[in-house]
């Protein structure tokens, strides 16, 4: 029997995809970083983390460095 691949949320647009297809993050103190399997995390779809509107909503939400924020979503589309 198949086991049905999990669905998340993502943050910025409210739309449901597979947890596979999306960006993971967390709030480490003050600074958003990657996940790294500890404590809670957030999801951002493909597209979200290339609009620029999202981005700058998601900076003032978590009150975050605009340029570091865009660097470390682009580090992560790169990587996969």
């Amino acid at each position: 029997m198949k086991k049905s691949q999990p669905i998340r949320m993502c943050i910025a647009c409210r739309s449901r995809y597979p947890q596979k297809s999306l960006l993971r993050l967390k709030l480490d103190g003050k600074e958003l970083v990657t996940h790294d399997g500890q404590g809670r995390s957030l999801y951002l779809c493909n597209v979200c983390s290339v609009n620029e509107k999202k981005i700058k909503g998601l900076t003032k939400r978590f009150k975050q460095d605009e340029e570091r924020f865009v660097k470390l979503l682009k580090e992560l589309v790169n990587n996969g």
